[in-house]
C-alpha cells in the first residue's frame, strides 16, 4: 500500500505521505513504512537525502521520519505516527484495550525511546567512530554530527551494552512463547522489534542492496557490539516479519 513518489507529486496529493531515508535501513524511518504496510492503509512516500532543501522547505523538518497527513500538523516522533496509524486502522497497529495499548506504548518506548534499543544502537556506532577516528562505524563527520543530536559523551556510552542486554531480555519475556507480540497477527511492536533489530545483525548486499558501503560499515559497528546479545525467539520475529509481512530484501 506504499507508493514512492517524487517530493513535488506527494505535496501535491492530499491523504498520508511519508518522507523516508533514501541511503540507510534506518529503523524509525522503516518502522513507520512498517506500521501502515500492516495497517493496510495507502500512503504516498518521499526517499529523502540527506540535507534536502526541497523536503526541509515542504515539511519544516530536517530529520526523518515526517509524515503528513491531510491538514494535520507533521509528525517526527515514532508515538505520533503509531498513534496516527493506530487511529486509522483501529485494531490492527495497537490493542484496542486500553490497559493492552499501555503495555504495547510501553514496550514501543522501549525500543525506539530515547535511551530505547535503538538510540543506544545509535550511540554505538557513534562511539566506534570517534574512537577509531572512522575504521569502525560512521565516517568521522557523520559520526560527530550525530554525536551531538544524540548527546553523546563517553560516559554516555559506558553502560550502553548493559542497557541493551535489559531491553532484550524485557521484550523477549513479554513475547514468550507466543509468535507475535500481537499474539497470532503482528501489531506495532512485532514491525518495531522486526526493524529495530536490524542495525543489530550483520546485513549482506543481498539483504539490503541499496544501502551504501560505508553506512553498511556504520550498522556493522552495532552488530558487532550487540548482535550476540539478541535473542532466539527475537531473530524468530524478525524473521516472520519479513517473511511474510515486510518488504525483503529491505527496501530504501
Amino acid at each position: 500500500m506504499i507508493e514512492f513518489v517524487e517530493t513535488a507529486a506527494a505535496r501535491e496529493a492530499s491523504g498520508t505521505r511519508l518522507v523516508v531515508s533514501a541511503v540507510v535501513p534506518s529503523p524509525w524511518s522503516e518502522a513507520a513504512k512498517g506500521v501502515f504496510r500492516i495497517a493496510k492503509l495507502p500512503v504516498l512516500a518521499v526517499r529523502a537525502m540527506p540535507r534536502d532543501q526541497e523536503l526541509h522547505a515542504w515539511t519544516g523538518i530536517d530529520n526523518v521520519p515526517v509524515v503528513l497527513h491531510e491538514r494535520e500538523p507533521a509528525r517526527t516522533c515514532w508515538s505520533q505516527i503509531v498513534g496516527l496509524a493506530a487511529r486509522l486502522a483501529p485494531g490492527a497497529v495497537l490493542p484496542a484495550d486500553p490497559a493492552a495499548r499501555v503495555e504495547a506504548m510501553g514496550l514501543l518506548e522501549l525500543i525506539a525511546g530515547e535511551d530505547g534499543l535503538g538510540w543506544n544502537g545509535r550511540l554505538a556506532m557513534i562511539d566506534a567512530s570517534l574512537t577509531s577516528n572512522g575504521e569502525r562505524g560512521f565516517a568521522p563527520q557523520v559520526g560527530g554530527y550525530l554525536a551531538k543530536r544524540y548527546g553523546y559523551t563517553p560516559a554516555s556510552a559506558e553502560h550502553v551494552r548493559a542497557r541493551v542486554m535489559g531491553q532484550l531480555a524485557t521484550l523477549a519475556a513479554r513475547l514468550g512463547a507466543h509468535p507475535y507480540f500481537g499474539g497470532d497477527k503482528p501489531n506495532a511492536i512485532d514491525v518495531y522489534t522486526a526493524t529495530f533489530l536490524t542495525p543489530l545483525v550483520q546485513l549482506s548486499e543481498a539483504d539490503c542492496p541499496r544501502l551504501i558501503p560505508p553506512l553498511r560499515k556504520a550498522f556493522a559497528a552495532a552488530a558487532d557490539a550487540f548482535g550476540a546479545l539478541v535473542p532466539a525467539e527475537l531473530l524468530a520475529v524478525r524473521a516472520r516479519m519479513f517473511e511474510h509481512h515486510l518488504p525483503f530484501p529491505i527496501e530504501i
